[in-house]
């Protein structure tokens, strides 16, 4: 089975706010991301964890939001020293999977079937890199092979390093969703977010 990463302990410090709480379509941004994961899943993946913040009043309210759709959440006590932290607190939480996707919380445009697509690409000794129009995208997938490696990252580079020193075990996969590129760092992109659903 495949497991979803779904790292939400950023700070927000270009948005100027707790940007997972801000309106699109109705609800906060994180839960509406959760929804297109939870639309995504099928008998291959089928799994989802949410990284938060350290515990604070705030994220165990977030928390119970995601438990009330389903979705089990982990509180990462680095999370302020950088994605990478995150990253791999999740990877420690979810052993004896035969991969991960990770994927960014401030992606609400991103469709179902993307997320689907990189899951069914994915093989233990593979890196899946979802595309559109060339530009680099996510959410990027890891075969278990690589979870050592990913149990090592630390900073804000995420999984970065584990990329490029298995350029070899590349699998680009190219895709008509524009929603794979963007994830929501000012206020001024919320507008772009509310893209047509697969």
């Amino acid at each position: 089975m495949i497991q979803g990463l779904l790292l939400a302990a950023g700070r927000s410090r270009r948005f100027g706010a707790d940007k997972r709480r801000a309106n699109v379509d109705g609800e906060p941004l994180l839960l509406r991301t959760v929804r297109r994961w939870l639309e995504a899943r099928d008998e291959l993946f089928d799994r989802l964890l949410v990284v938060l913040r350290e515990p604070s009043d705030s994220e165990r309210e977030l928390a119970a939001r995601l438990l009330e759709l389903g979705v089990p959440s982990t509180f990462c006590a680095e999370a302020q020293l950088g994605m990478g932290h995150s990253l791999a607190w999740g990877v420690l939480q979810t052993p004896r999977v035969d991969g991960w996707l990770i994927g960014l919380a401030d992606m609400p445009a991103l469709q179902a079937a993307s997320i689907r697509a990189v899951a069914h690409a994915l093989r233990a000794d593979n890196i899946v890199v979802p595309t559109h129009g060339g530009l680099r995208g996510h959410p990027v997938g890891f075969g278990s092979d690589f979870g050592n490696e990913l149990l090592a990252v630390r900073g804000d580079s995420g999984a970065r390093s584990v990329l490029q020193a298995h350029r070899d075990a590349l699998h680009w996969l190219e895709l008509e969703d524009p929603g794979l590129l963007l994830d929501i760092d000012e206020p001024s992109q919320l507008a772009q977010s509310t893209l047509p659903r697969d």
